[in-house]
């Protein structure tokens, strides 16, 4: 069994996703963006293990998720882009945001969730890639589907590491998948700056922050009955300064080996390049030794022929 080479995936924040969805009692859970279907399998698993309901909203599914549609009774699969596809699903306890990682979508996202909540009750909201680099920086997967006036410059070619606002050659990035807003931070840019706008208007409810794995962000309501609960399973992981530290120690490691793999493709590029130089080389020189035998060839035919004259006339 591979291990894969960056922790990225809502699986690596299971322990605090599920612990929150049995603190609030959740029998129907909304996800957005089920990327490769890991963490949407095991969100159905456990919906199953409870008579429970999840629905995923995902543009473009893979073939997991599909399959999941069509064997599980306890998911849906709504294909379709968020935050418009949410209206076509009733209201949820309970939803898992990790779909397009720009300000505005994140933001529609949470104000289209309040518009469908049941009155004076606030579901549970949790969402991935709160913390660097889509915290304080949009990431455009399908920039053409926003409105042109919610999309910022950006690069499909270009990186970003930590420190440097603006962006890079080399650094991470989504090598085609995915492009980067050119400068971070400002107004109306980013996940956890959406929240922040979003929570600004509502200070009824409570935000709590995972610093790790991309950042895990909580939304609920202070007042609801599960709150308690909920601060009780949160609290460990809140903020916490030694989760952040090792976060930044991760993405130092990850920054490490993507520049160790960008060295090693530029030498292979080299030794691919020397390689077909001495490739041509040699056909060079087997061209001309072609030539060469060719004419000593024709050489010796003629001093054969001359050979035959001189002994014809003697």
């Amino acid at each position: 069994m591979s291990v894969p080479l960056m922790l990225h995936s809502l699986t690596e924040h299971r322990a605090v996703i599920f612990g929150c969805l049995e603190a609030v009692g959740a029998t129907s859970v909304v996800e957005v963006g089920s990327e490769y279907g890991g963490f949407t399998t095991e969100l159905a698993t456990w919906a199953a293990a409870r008579d429970a309901r999840v629905a995923s909203v995902e543009p473009f599914p893979a073939e997991a998720v599909r399959e999941l549609d069509r064997t599980s009774e306890h998911f849906r699969l709504v294909e379709g882009r968020s935050p418009q596809a949410l209206r076509e699903l009733p209201p949820a306890d309970a939803y898992v945001l990790d779909g397009d990682h720009t300000y505005w979508t994140v933001l529609a996202e949470l104000q289209t969730i309040d518009e469908m909540a049941e009155q004076g009750r606030h579901p549970l909201v949790i969402l991935h890639d709160v913390g660097w680099p889509s915290g304080r920086r949009d990431q455009y997967y399908a920039p053409d589907a926003l409105e042109a006036e919610h999309v910022l410059p950006h690069a499909w070619d270009r990186g970003v590491v930590p420190g440097n606002s603006g962006v890079v050659e080399g650094g991470f990035r989504g090598e085609g998948q995915f492009a980067v807003a050119l400068e971070e931070g400002g107004p109306h840019n980013g996940v956890l700056t959406a929240v922040e706008d979003y929570l600004a208007e509502r200070p009824d409810l409570v935000y709590a922050h995972v610093p790790s794995v991309f950042g895990l962000g909580v939304v609920y309501s202070g007042s609801a009955e599960s709150a308690t609960r909920l601060e009780q399973v949160l609290a460990p992981y809140d903020r916490n300064p030694q989760l952040q530290r090792l976060e930044e120690n991760r993405i130092a490691a990850l920054l490490r080996i993507i520049e160790l793999q960008d060295e090693l493709r530029a030498l292979s590029g080299r030794v691919q390049e020397q390689s077909a130089a001495r490739s041509r080389l040699i056909v060079q020189y087997a061209d001309r030794l072609a030539a060469a035998e060719a004419e000593n060839a024709a050489l010796r035919l003629d001093l054969q022929r001359a050979s035959a004259v001189v002994r014809a006339s003697s």
